[in-house]
């Protein structure tokens, strides 16, 4: 375990050997693009599901396992990232894997019935948990001055993205011909993001060609800082979806009408901005990690234990405690697993192992 980070070990081509340097800012808006895509799916299709349920008359079990299977495969296919990237490289990975969730997304234009748009679900969760565990090595060699602000801008971008594809698929259903353009349309977003990265890549601003011998594949399950890293990265997640998933019904059956649970549930996701970026910034001015983890940890506790005890009288401070720090915690989580890595390849195995771990329980949280 380490108390500083441990990406200044590693050994980065000299972005002048690559060929010309890709700015902050396009760097910063391929990360926000990269979170915007990969978390659409959690906020286009549940506002979907019941006209896709009229439409194609989905059971109960089938429409629950459209929110639920893409979950649970991006734990089973998080170590995909780092298998594809050892054989690949980086840029191929990030590249090939886009391309693929654009396709996956694209075909639900063309879906008539519950198996195959299940299926698509499944593929699209996979693809997602594959890049998922490649971010951290793109923001490290991208942006390695601003990794904790990048981080925090990464975190956003993914709130951003459940955001923006919730707030637009009612809309482009009932404007643009149904359902499936509302679903298909952010697979023709995923395409255009490859044309940028593959972009990127041609002009020689990509991430260096791995020299040297091959790292492994398998995860570092006998490591105790990969386990360590995952703790990190569990806690928050679960609290997370956990907390997302029984607040509203809590302050409901302790007397707050439906309209202000809702609005509650608001607030507990936009104090978590504050967190997210406030803290990764700060990250990127400190050299220990002790006293921002202490913050989300004791916040993260103190809310949850207020809500716990008094779920009505004590709502507001508990709520903007809890997110403040489940927020912030998350992205700490990213953090870390940057700190903790000494190679590019290595932040992958890292993540891969913290992601299947995290969101194998999520489904499960949010039922």
């Amino acid at each position: 375990m380490t108390s500083e980070p441990a990406l200044a070990r590693v050994e980065l081509a000299p972005a002048s050997s690559q060929g010309r340097r890709l700015s902050t800012w396009l760097a910063l808006t391929l990360v926000v693009l990269i979170g915007v895509n990969i978390r659409a799916v959690f906020g286009v299709t549940p506002p979907l599901v019941p006209a896709i349920s009229d439409d194609l008359s989905l059971t109960k079990t089938a429409a629950s396992l459209l929110t639920s299977v893409p979950i649970l495969a991006m734990a089973v296919c998080a170590p995909m990232g780092h298998a594809l990237t050892t054989r690949l490289g980086a840029d191929r990975s990030m590249i090939s894997l886009m391309a693929f969730l654009g396709v996956a997304e694209l075909s639900r234009l063309w879906i008539d019935s519950a198996l195959p748009l299940i299926a698509s679900a499944a593929l699209i969760g996979g693809a997602l948990g594959a890049i998922s565990t490649l971010v951290p090595a793109f923001i490290a060699h991208y942006l390695p001055r601003f990794r904790g602000l990048a981080t925090g801008v990464y975190s956003t971008s993914m709130a951003l993205g459940v955001g923006l594809a919730a707030g637009t698929a009612q809309p482009i259903t009932d404007q643009l011909g149904g359902w499936r353009v509302a679903l298909g349309l952010w697979g023709g977003a995923a395409l255009l993001l490859v044309l940028g990265l593959a972009a990127v890549r041609s002009a020689g601003a990509g991430m260096p060609e791995r020299s040297g011998p091959a790292e492994r594949v398998s995860l570092p399950l006998r490591e105790r800082r990969a386990w360590f890293v995952t703790a990190v990265y569990v806690v928050p997640m679960f609290l997370g979806f956990g907390v997302i998933a029984w607040l509203p019904s809590l302050f409901i059956e302790h007397g707050i009408d439906a309209h202000t649970a809702a609005l509650y549930l608001v607030l507990f996701q936009s104090v978590q901005l504050i967190s997210i970026l406030g803290l990764t910034a700060l990250t990127d001015r400190i050299r220990g990690r002790r006293g921002v983890f202490a913050v989300v940890m004791v916040t993260s506790t103190l809310g949850t234990l207020l809500l716990t005890i008094s779920p009505a009288g004590l709502a507001l401070p508990g709520l903007l405690l809890a997110g403040f720090g489940i927020g912030g915690a998350s992205s700490l989580a990213l953090v870390k697993v940057q700190d903790e890595a000494t190679s590019p390849e290595d932040a992958t195995r890292l993540s891969s192992m913290s992601m299947l771990f995290s969101f194998t329980p999520a489904p499960r949280a949010r039922s």
